[in-house]
């Protein structure tokens, strides 16, 4: 097959694939396409193989599905940022939802109540990202790569990253073409707050004093923060920290408005990619925990205090645990910006190592894992007598389908759950899922 390609198929497209991809069959073999949706047919190429299924890229549509739209972005499909723009929305919320549903039965798992898609804005969303960056022919390019492809889709525009980060993409460019180590660039990474926005350059070579002052006028943009990353994310810093990353931080802050809440963060900090839904997400959350004056709380995997503070602000008194010692610290010094220490304490806990097994839960506990799930000591956590309720927020509906079999056996029932949008025209879904222990 490698040598043919690239090979010109058609193909009718059997069903949308989890990863926002069509699928059909060639010659009794596995087809996946880019741009296709179920009951089309297309005339596609195939790309790629990969353990023996073949990759290929939709060139005509034959015979269109009813859902087809037209794309709101130009780059669409060439770029591998947004695999579903050519899709009705809501036909994208029921193929995300119906997913979910799928890989719930198929552990067994059958929910008591189905919350209606939760959603935000299409277009904008996204405040967080990682850029490929790639010099070409003189040409320096910045963006997310091709599908199917390591190269940066060439794009005037993005319209799925936040207004402070997709404006500043054409003065970045031009910035990043004028360095001497232009080649020696291979990603920027984006993160902006309410007000101002972070870009963090990683660079495989020194900067040149006259590369400094480029990123300089690129950065007295007002709200613009530029970042250095000469190595791992131990080695990031401001540009004008010269190096010395505990000199000065790079805050961003973003407010959660139902709540009462500010939270400062950097850069490299998790947060999540969508204000709106993540707004969503913590009050329902907290709703749905019941949350109220003298309720005990657990916050596992609880980041810069994302959820934990939500709850302390309802009553709670809340211990957060999390693995990493600088969002420990954030989580901290934002529970006393916002009055709430007294409610929380933070601790700095490997959450996939044995010792985490034996801690001392509440009656009330959020779940944020990540994408690999709660990990191996989910079922001690759900032994643990205490445990009433459970609000499991995931990122990948595979992992909560094999946690909740794990809350099952344990004896908690998925009282509802629902999707939460947290990336439009994305093959990626949010899930909220709320666990009552029987009885």
């Amino acid at each position: 097959m490698a040598s043919r390609q690239p090979r010109l198929v058609e193909v009718s497209v059997d069903y949308l694939a989890e990863d926002g991809l069509g699928a059909g069959t060639v010659d009794d073999r596995t087809l996946r396409l880019r741009n296709a949706l179920p009951g089309e047919r297309v005339e596609a190429v195939v790309r790629k193989r990969r353990h023996g299924t073949w990759f290929a890229e939709t060139i005509a549509v034959r015979e269109p599905a009813p859902e087809r739209v037209v794309p709101p972005c130009a780059a669409f499909p060439r770029c591998g940022g947004c695999v579903l723009q050519h899709q009705d929305y809501r036909a994208q919320l029921r193929h995300k939802e119906a997913g979910l549903i799928a890989l719930l039965h198929a552990r067994g798992i059958t929910p008591e109540s189905l919350r209606p898609p939760v959603t935000g804005p299409r277009l904008h969303y996204r405040y967080k990202a990682r850029l490929g960056v790639r010099s070409v022919d003189g040409e320096v390019l910045v963006g997310f790569r091709e599908g199917f492809s390591n190269r940066i889709t060439r794009t005037g525009e993005c319209r799925i990253l936040a207004p402070a980060l997709a404006g500043a993409l054409p003065e970045l460019r031009a910035a990043l073409a004028e360095l001497s180590i232009a080649d020696r660039i291979p990603q920027v990474e984006l993160a902006a707050g309410d007000a101002g926005a972070a870009f963090v350059i990683r660079h495989l070579a020194p900067l040149a004093e006259a590369d400094r002052r480029v990123l300089e006028a690129f950065g007295a943009h007002p709200g613009r923060i530029v970042c250095l990353q000469p190595g791992g994310y131990e080695t990031v810093h401001t540009l004008a920290d010269a190096g010395q990353s505990a000199a000065g931080q790079p805050w961003l802050m973003y407010t959660n408005p139902d709540f009462g809440l500010s939270f400062q963060f950097l850069p490299t900090d998790f947060t999540q990619v969508n204000p709106w839904i993540n707004r969503e997400l913590v009050r329902s959350a907290v709703l749905g925990l019941d949350v109220g004056p003298g309720t005990q709380a657990a916050d596992l995997f609880s980041g810069i205090g994302n959820f934990a503070l939500a709850l302390a602000r309802r009553g709670a008194d809340v211990v957060g645990y999390e693995s990493s010692t600088g969002a420990v610290e954030r989580a901290r010094c934002n529970a006393v910006r916002n009055g709430v220490a007294a409610r929380t304490s933070f601790v700095v806990a490997d959450l996939h190592g044995p010792a985490a097994a034996l801690l001392p839960l509440a009656p009330l506990v959020v779940l944020d894992p990540p994408r690999s799930g709660a990990g191996p000591n989910l079922a001690a956590w759900a032994a643990v007598p205490a445990v009433e309720r459970i609000a499991y927020v995931s990122c990948s509906p595979a992992s909560f389908a094999s946690d909740a079999a794990v809350l099952a056996r344990a004896g908690f029932r998925l009282a509802e759950v629902g999707i939460f949008d947290m990336f439009p025209h994305t093959a990626h879904v949010e899930t909220l899922g709320l666990f009552v222990r029987r009885g």
